[in-house]
């Protein structure tokens, strides 16, 4: 019964994720963001209830009161589709780092182009880390906070940090920005398993950790985040 759920969420999710860029289809006109960053919000809204209705996945969110009042930098545990869902309804108008391959995706992609996000050409070297640095910093000048997944990638749950490590682009951006860095742990890839198609019901749990203030050196700043993201993501996969 859960398998035959899990399929039905699937193809929801991506019918969901074609009717929301059609609906809001006047805005690869009118390039209006903000309108486009609603949409996003609507499709969040429900994809986490189909989630919830079919698959019995409800979530929790903690230490949303260690969120900095001004515009920051998440850098959250990555495990899970999960977690590109729900930081929209976490943050007003959020930016979402992304490979700018998935602009190809028909319809998806498309919208992408429209809504507040960073594209990242990761063959592009340094030039492309220094693109980054630039967006980053346009969007934390307009207030919005900057979502990023350190490792890259969607890393399975007690995978080692060897095999999946944390990247340079959030270094980079912390020391380029002067801007608090919130690490955010989660435990969803316990209950959305990476290359799975079986969602196991459950509680997804996002917990917002202590920011990191600027000042940091790039040694001791790597070393805090990845301690306490990996500390406490472990211990919400118990």
């Amino acid at each position: 019964m859960q398998l035959l759920r899990s399929i039905l969420f699937s193809f929801l999710l991506n019918l969901w994720g074609t009717i929301i860029p059609i609906l809001y289809s006047p805005t690869f006109i009118t390039r209006n963001t903000k309108m486009a960053d609603h949409g996003a919000k609507i499709w969040s809204i429900g994809s986490l209830w189909m989630l919830k209705k079919l698959c019995g996945i409800e979530h929790e969110i903690r230490g949303l009161e260690k969120l900095p009042q001004g515009p920051c930098i998440v850098a959250c545990k990555h495990q899970s589709a999960w977690e590109t869902i729900v930081m929209h309804l976490v943050f007003h108008h959020p930016v979402y780092a992304y490979k700018k391959e998935l602009e190809m995706i028909p319809f998806y992609g498309w919208y992408l182009k429209v809504m507040s996000g960073i594209k990242i050409n990761r063959k592009g070297g340094a030039s492309a880390l220094k693109d980054l640095i630039k967006q980053t910093k346009e969007y934390l000048t307009r207030g919005q906070t900057i979502v990023l997944f350190p490792q890259g990638t969607r890393v399975p749950v007690g995978a080692a940090v060897a095999q999946h490590p944390y990247q340079v682009g959030v270094t980079a951006l912390y020391l380029a920005c002067g801007v608090k860095v919130v690490p955010a742990a989660l435990n969803s890839g316990k209950f959305w398993p990476k290359h799975q198609l079986v969602k196991k019901p459950g509680k997804i749990i996002l917990e917002f950790l202590d920011p990191i203030e600027p000042g940091l050196s790039k040694h001791d700043f790597n070393q805090q985040l990845e301690q306490v993201i990996e500390k406490r993501s472990n211990e919400l996969a118990l």
